[in-house]
């Protein structure tokens, strides 16, 4: 790697903040639509413009998600700054320069390979997806925390799906002395969790679905989509407090739930909302290693 290697942070929200204050120590860093408040002063170059940011940049740090609405760059940390159009934002990259982005869309992805650019979007990396989805987990056990009227040790708790997210929401609920039901499809995961100390639930019959709507006073979702529909929500007990953890369309059925006035969550982006420095040290670090070369496909 050249020994004067320079980034541009673009946008995105106070994880781009501290994912620029930590490149900040290794890299030169500009930046546009990023509020510099979380930094001393010139620890990164805020630039009047985004054509003035990307001069001569060796690679572009875009946000997670890249965009809200797929035609303009996420900008939520500098909301009052112009919209960045993606399509003109794509054009004002230097040549050669690469381009780490969060959640791209296949839009944006055709439009930065079509200009030749070594794109990757770091969303994807196993570290980051990693770090992420504990995060996830102990920003949703606090929510919980903080919700629940007794010592969450006595509550009862179940955990919906055997991924990433609820592992690491098992561990910590077990590191905490609750008992843990967890449901799901996969049976080995089943029986790995019940060797654990888990009472287990399989999603592969309706009837472990509906013993989820009594019993319980919590209920974390991962199933990324419809398992709690309406006929459960109807069964469900309002002092049951469901918790949505999966990504889109997640596992509730939104409109039944807002019908029903269902105790329901949607708890999307959980790391830039509670631990904005850890999920975005996480974001530095991915960057730093696919610049350096570990890690890439």
């Amino acid at each position: 790697m050249k020994e004067h290697f320079n980034i541009t942070v673009l946008g995105g929200d106070e994880r781009l903040c501290y994912a620029a204050k930590r490149l900040s120590g290794t890299y030169t860093v500009r930046a546009y639509g990023l509020r510099p408040l979380l930094a001393p002063e010139g620890l990164w170059e805020e630039c009047p413009t985004p054509e003035e940011a990307l001069d001569g940049t060796d690679a572009v740090l875009l946000p997670l998600p890249a965009s809200l609405d797929g035609t303009h760059l996420n900008m939520r940390a500098q909301a009052e700054s112009l919209p960045l159009r993606l399509s003109a934002m794509v054009q004002a990259i230097p040549d050669g320069a690469r381009v780490l982005g969060g959640r791209m869309d296949g839009a944006l992805l055709r439009q930065l390979t079509q200009r030749g650019l070594s794109v990757t979007d770091y969303y994807e990396e196993e570290g980051f997806v990693a770090q992420n989805a504990y995060t996830t987990a102990e920003a949703a056990l606090s929510i919980v925390m903080n919700r629940l009227p007794m010592n969450v040790r006595e509550a009862r708790i179940a955990i919906t799906g055997s991924g990433r997210i609820a592992k690491h929401l098992f561990s910590l609920l077990r590191a905490l002395g609750v008992t843990v039901t967890v449901a799901a499809r996969n049976e080995k995961e089943l029986a790995l969790v019940a060797s654990m100390g888990a009472c287990t639930l399989s999603l592969e019959q309706r009837e472990g679905i509906e013993r989820m709507a009594m019993g319980f006073d919590v209920i974390f979702n991962t199933v990324p989509h419809w398992i709690f529909d309406r006929a459960f929500l109807e069964r469900l007990s309002s002092d049951t407090f469901l918790v949505d953890l999966a990504s889109a369309p997640g596992g509730v059925d939104i409109g039944a739930a807002k019908e029903l006035g269902a105790n329901v969550l949607w708890a999307t982006s959980l790391p830039g909302k509670y631990a904005p420095q850890s999920a975005g040290y996480a974001i530095a670090d991915v960057a730093d290693r696919l610049i350096r070369g570990e890690g890439v496909r």
